[in-house]
């Protein structure tokens, strides 16, 4: 990624401590995200969503020097107005993030550098029947199907896709399969015609994450993730 710095931070939690459902400590959620927490009906995924949006407001906050109740996001979709788009910072454009959660991981990317976009997936969500028809390019197909080669595993495939179709701003409104998916530090052609993001982090070894993304844990079942920026 250059000379580019993006933070990145990865809770558990299933080990951490965070408010449970039904709990009055969301006082630092705006309107839009306490209505959202209230609709989840299973409770390990309101704690999740939870976690994640307490932790990017209090590492924003910390960061600007401000209480983590007052900063505002804007998440106006690009495709139909409403508010579950990408997240922008009102108050400090300058200032990218990138959220996701899977299962209890959730993390949070920041960077002044440019845009960023992070993914986390648990592995296991990336064996089901048909999963490479929908999420891989035709040459990766027999790969991560058994034969020799370099390219990475379903989920870590998966995972560097989503964090570079989330740093171009465009999310899955774009087909992941026409693409080969990122290798680490390579700028690659993602969508013809935009920035061609870098993509950071691997594959884990086992019984690990990557490097930027922590660990796993008894809780939790193991992840995969990764964390790009789009160039300036």
């Amino acid at each position: 990624m250059g000379d580019a710095v993006v933070d990145v931070w990865v809770r558990d939690t299933s080990v951490e401590r965070v408010p449970s459902p039904g709990v009055d400590d969301a006082g630092a959620l705006d309107e839009h995200e306490r209505e959202r927490w209230a609709r989840f009906v299973d409770a390990p995924a309101a704690r999740s969503y939870l976690a994640l949006h307490l932790l990017a407001r209090s590492q924003i906050g910390t960061l600007l020097g401000r209480p983590p109740e007052s900063l505002r996001f804007d998440r106006t979709c690009p495709d139909c107005d409403r508010q579950h788009g990408r997240p922008l910072l009102v108050d400090d454009p300058g200032l990218h993030l990138s959220l996701s959660r899977s299962g209890c991981v959730v993390a949070l990317a920041l960077s002044r550098s440019g845009p960023v976009g992070i993914d986390v997936e648990q592995v296991e969500a990336a064996r089901f029947e048909g999963f490479e028809g929908v999420a891989l390019h035709a040459r990766e197909r027999g790969a991560v199907a058994g034969a020799p080669s370099r390219a990475p595993s379903g989920a870590a495939s998966w995972v560097r896709k989503e964090a570079a179709l989330k740093a171009l701003g465009v999310g899955l409104r774009v087909d992941p399969t026409p693409f080969v998916t990122p290798r680490p530090g390579v700028p690659t052609e993602i969508v013809p015609g935009m920035q061609w993001p870098a993509v950071g982090g691997g594959e884990a070894p086992p019984g690990r994450a990557p490097r930027v993304t922590g660990r796993s844990s008894p809780g939790c079942r193991r992840t995969s993730s990764s964390a790009t920026r789009a160039p300036t």
